[in-house]
């Protein structure tokens, strides 16, 4: 159960627990592909490798959206963690031998087919976490505190990442190539978690004798119960705001596919810095966005509290701050000669897009509460297929090329996706709950207010 005491309510202990969740979700895939950058100083094999991460990704959401309102987060969250544990012990044997491993015919395929599925398991498990995650926050967070909390957890996507990079210079440093040492270590890690929250943690509130009268008052009368109905799936894809933060998810996720899956890629190949450096600078952009999720989240939260606007008015200008401004940032980058400046404006332009976090990625939780994990996974196979895309991209158009004209013509795609994706979202997004949320019975037998 959550502990009381006076310096962090027990919502505010699963916040954290599920920020650290996200951090080491995060942490597994970062610290996997320097590894394999590491390992074979190839592209092709590091976008192949990010690809089938993505496929995998892709076909659980919608099975996992089906599922994870109706299944226990808690037990979920700790299975989902245990497996990412297995994958990681697993992981060092397979990248010893892709590292010697080649793309001509006579090569054997058994190193990039192991390698290959530890990271469609990795991609399965990790899409499966965000049904959950949200199914758990939506039953632990207000209303005027969900943009700080969920924005707070989401903290550990940009976290992970940094520590993921962080790990690999380190332990690199230390081991040259050997690459036990910190997966064991990541492995341990996932293992500690996923037993210390499956003790720890509930479903509900209700169900959690740690949570104080007074807190557990507030929970219950701020959060409606929610209903097991059908899923209105004709409802859903005809929904103009689930529709629009769908298309603004694809933008983004190309966005940000770009600037942290290939920043290492830019840094090693164009820049030319080695690992341990790579490491360090490739945190840059993530700690950036930390800061900046953190703050746009304690931002949000205070306006709406404060009722200063409407929620969907709060919701649009994050989401502008987050995508009109860093489509402006990698265009000005273009023009500067200087790849550290170059480098300089990514970072700053990636920090601010932490603003969508308390934009469009909140509604997926508002629209329709008792539709969280379908939202989510719908919204998220728009996410997995913008990383396909990119990564395909990659391979296909941009090769092994290190020119700087060429990530030039790279930023000026990136702006008009950026702008293109978040138009439906300023015209047509919603933060007020659908009338589809519920059922036309449930509504007819709801008592007129007079």
């Amino acid at each position: 159960m959550t502990y009381q005491t006076f310096l962090i309510t027990a919502r505010g202990q699963v916040m954290v627990a599920l920020m650290v969740g996200v951090y080491l979700v995060t942490a597994t895939r970062s610290h996997s592909n320097q590894m394999v950058i590491s390992a074979t100083g190839n592209r092709d094999t590091y976008s192949a490798m990010n690809v089938v991460y993505q496929v995998a990704y892709l076909f659980v959401q919608l099975p996992t959206g089906l599922f994870a309102d109706r299944l226990n987060p808690v037990t979920s969250l700790a299975v989902i963690l245990a497996g990412l544990a297995a994958t990681s012990a697993v992981s060092p044997f397979a990248l010893i031998g892709l590292s010697s491993w080649s793309w001509t015919p006579w090569s054997s395929a058994i190193p990039v087919l192991v390698t290959g599925a530890v990271y469609a398991v990795n991609g399965a498990l990790a899409g499966s976490w965000w049904p959950f995650m949200n199914v758990m926050l939506s039953n632990w967070a207000p209303p005027d505190e969900l943009a700080y909390m969920y924005s707070a957890i989401s903290t550990g996507v940009p976290g992970g990442i940094v520590a993921g990079n962080l790990f690999t210079g380190f332990f690199y440093s230390l081991h040259g190539c050997d690459f036990g040492y910190s997966f064991f270590i990541m492995s341990g890690f996932c293992v500690a978690w996923s037993i210390a929250w499956f003790l720890t943690c509930h479903h509900h509130p209700a169900d959690d004798p740690g949570v104080r009268p007074s807190e557990l008052e507030r929970l219950t009368t701020s959060l409606q119960p929610k209903a097991r109905l059908p899923v209105p799936w004709t409802k859903i894809a005809t929904s103009l705001p689930v529709l629009s933060v769908m298309v603004a998810n694809f933008g983004s996720t190309v966005f940000y596919t770009v600037l942290i899956v290939y920043m290492p890629v830019y840094l090693k190949y164009t820049m030319q810095v080695d690992i341990v450096e790579n490491g360090l600078m490739s945190t840059l952009p993530s700690l950036g966005q930390i800061a900046v999720m953190y703050t746009a989240g304690r931002c949000a939260s205070l306006i709406q509290a404060k009722d200063w606007m409407n929620v969907s008015t709060i919701r649009k200008v994050f989401s502008c701050i987050g995508m009109a401004a860093p489509a402006v940032l990698v265009s000005v980058a273009t023009v500067i000669p200087n790849t550290f400046i170059f480098y300089s404006l990514l970072v700053i332009s990636y920090s601010v897009s932490g603003s969508v976090f308390s934009g469009f990625r909140i509604n997926q939780m508002e629209i329709a509460p008792n539709f969280v994990a379908v939202i989510t996974a719908i919204c998220d196979v728009f996410g997995s297929l913008a990383m396909n895309v990119t990564h395909i991209a990659f391979m296909v158009t941009f090769g092994q090329s290190t020119d700087q004209v060429a990530w030039n013509e790279v930023c000026w795609c990136l702006s008009a996706i950026l702008i293109i994706c978040l138009v439906p979202f300023v015209l047509f997004g919603n933060s007020k709950i659908q009338p589809w949320n519920t059922s036309k019975t449930s509504a007819i037998n709801e008592p007129i207010a007079i």
